[in-house]
């Protein structure tokens, strides 16, 4: 289906959901139908029926039609006008509802114009994408080239004229997006309007997402904030969710600093960005394909990855392999039911009972629990080898110099710890009440999709930091780590490509490919650590008219829906 065939769809769904509201509305304002009056009792003095008059033999000869029972009729009969006041009894009929008011007919119009011309807006953008004489792709160098004297950029510090103190938007200092080099800009870009020369550096307010254009004459050195990100700021969200757990307090509370070439797309050309994306990112093949930490490719390359692994470590196998104490499991108690259960009905008592079913299920949980208790020894052992560990990497960060061989021989031995992880499936013969128990035994260094434990919660927060590493050109990540990080963020950056000069390419409400400039559109992006919206796009546009008048000070800031 093609964008044009989508929003149409759309303006018929939105039309019909429309028509539906506006009908409660209008139910609404009626308020409650007044019920009938109660029909007036018959008066014991009439008669039951009518009665002919008494007629003679010639009339009653003339008057051979069937009877009538009616004022007409009798009036033709007996010759006489109607009595006043009869007349043919009306068809009963349901009380009609008054139409609605004109306020509330107002109201629902407006509505449906509303509604109507956001879909006819955002089936023009469609049409109109692609079409601009020539449009900007912000692309992220992979490997990254121009580390020191990249000339445009995403996050980390702006290069600000000497002596220009940190933007602030109403009192706050802002966060840093982009710069870009304004004299790599194609002449026809934002149809010739905008600066040529020096540099166009954004900021963003961290809370309400205010923005600032600053044009920065001749680009002096980096300049960090005055302060770091704080956990108030709205827009920071590492790859991965870590935004939304516990791992939060270890991701790299920054956007990592990341050059970018200017790409220019013109009709006709290809586009490198993934217009499409994947719904099935990297990191989700590699949870479901399952992996072991103590590859190389995956081995803490400073001391910030190796504190964070042994942390992350302890907080899981803290939480999941607790001694119980002397209190019954609950697989224990389950079996116990089961068992008093049967009991009853062996005794005659209780209600009927399926015993198939339930001798199938007192077999299950007592293999469960013979197989949870097994488990349980050997998670214990796990559980203090891991502890030990974990002290020697804490007593180390503070005393020695960090090395890859070092962080080797610690992956290397907890590779050594051997745990286990208990499974509960379908019966493969179906049979009513049985399940399937299968027991895992796992270095405590891999991750498995059934057995999910630490690994994957490391795994993340490597990846969090190995991409700051790499956007700044460290050599501490090694030619293993490179193997498996380029690709991953090769195809984050397709996804999440940003761009300069084009049709917004999510929808937005106040935009007029005629009369508005797209100076900065910023997808949602993992491998920048920042989030708009729920997971949508911040575009940023200015007047064509501010642009001739040298205006920068007035630019209009949208989220996509």
């Amino acid at each position: 289906m093609s964008q044009l065939e989508s929003a149409a769809v759309k303006l018929i769904g939105v039309t019909l959901a429309f028509l539906l509201v506006a009908w409660f509305v209008w139910r609404k304002r009626q308020g409650e139908t007044v019920p009938a009056a109660p029909k007036t009792p018959r008066s014991p003095s009439m008669p039951r029926e009518f009665k002919l008059p008494t007629l003679s033999r010639k009339e009653r000869a003339v008057a051979e039609e069937p009877v009538e029972i009616s004022p007409s009729r009798l009036a033709r009969v007996s010759g006489k006008a109607p009595l006043a006041g009869l007349s043919e009894p009306a068809p009963k009929s349901e009380p009609s509802a008054p139409p609605p008011d004109p306020e509330t007919r107002a109201m629902a119009e407006a509505m449906l114009a509303s509604m109507v011309a956001q879909v006819e807006h955002e089936a023009d953008l469609v049409d109109r994408r692609g079409s601009e004489a020539v449009a900007i792709r912000l692309v992220p160098q992979i490997p990254p080239r121009d580390t020191d004297g990249a000339t445009s950029w995403l996050g980390g510090a702006p290069r600000l004229d000497a002596r220009t103190p940190w933007p602030e938007i109403r009192e706050t200092p802002a966060d840093f997006l982009a710069q870009i080099d304004c004299t790599a800009l194609p002449a026809e870009l934002w149809d010739g309007l905008g600066p040529r020369s020096g540099a166009l550096a954004f900021f963003i307010h961290p809370r309400d997402g205010d923005m600032l254009v600053v044009h920065v004459a001749e680009p002096g050195d980096p300049v960090g904030p005055p302060q770091p990100q704080d956990e108030e700021d709205v827009f920071f969200a590492p790859h991965g969710g870590l935004r939304f757990g516990d791992l939060m307090p270890f991701a790299r509370r920054a956007f990592p600093q990341w050059p970018v070439d200017l790409v220019a797309v013109r009709p006709g050309d290809p586009d490198p960005r993934d217009a499409e994306g994947s719904d099935d990112g990297p990191g989700h093949r590699l949870y479901r394909a399952g992996y072991d930490i103590a590859d190389p490719a995956w081995h803490p390359f400073d001391w910030a990855s190796m504190t964070a692994m042994a942390e992350i470590l302890d907080m899981r196998i803290s939480r999941f392999w607790r001694d119980p104490g002397d209190a019954p499991s609950p697989i224990e108690v389950q079996r116990a039911n089961v068992e008093r259960r049967l009991a009853e009905a062996a005794g005659g008592e209780g209600e009927p009972v399926d015993r198939t079913l339930l001798e199938n299920q007192l077999a299950t949980l007592t293999e469960l629990a013979e197989a949870a208790h097994a488990a349980a020894e050997m998670n214990r052992e796990a559980l203090a080898n891991a502890q030990e560990i974990i002290a020697i990497v804490r007593e180390s960060a503070g005393r020695d110099d960090f090395s890859p061989a070092a962080a080797a021989a610690v992956m290397g031995a907890l590779q050594t710890i051997r745990w286990a992880k208990v499974n509960r499936k379908p019966d493969p013969a179906g049979r009513p009440g049985a399940e399937a128990i299968e027991t895992l035994v796992l270095p405590l260094t891999e991750h498995h999709p059934e057995a999910p434990l630490w690994a994957h919660d490391y795994h993340s927060i490597w990846f969090d930091h190995a991409k700051h590493a790499y956007a700044a050109g460290s050599d501490a990540l090694s030619a293993e780590a490179l193997a498996v990080l380029e690709p991953y963020c090769r195809e984050l950056a397709a996804r999440e490509m940003g761009g300069i000069g084009h049709v917004p390419f999510a929808y937005v409400h106040d935009y007029d490919a005629d009369a508005d400039a797209t100076m900065l559109e910023l997808p949602s992006s993992g491998l920048m650590s920042w989030m708009f919206g729920d997971v949508d796009h911040l575009v940023l546009t200015m007047r064509k008219a501010d642009l001739v008048a040298g205006r920068l000070d007035r630019p209009v800031v949208q989220v996509s829906n």
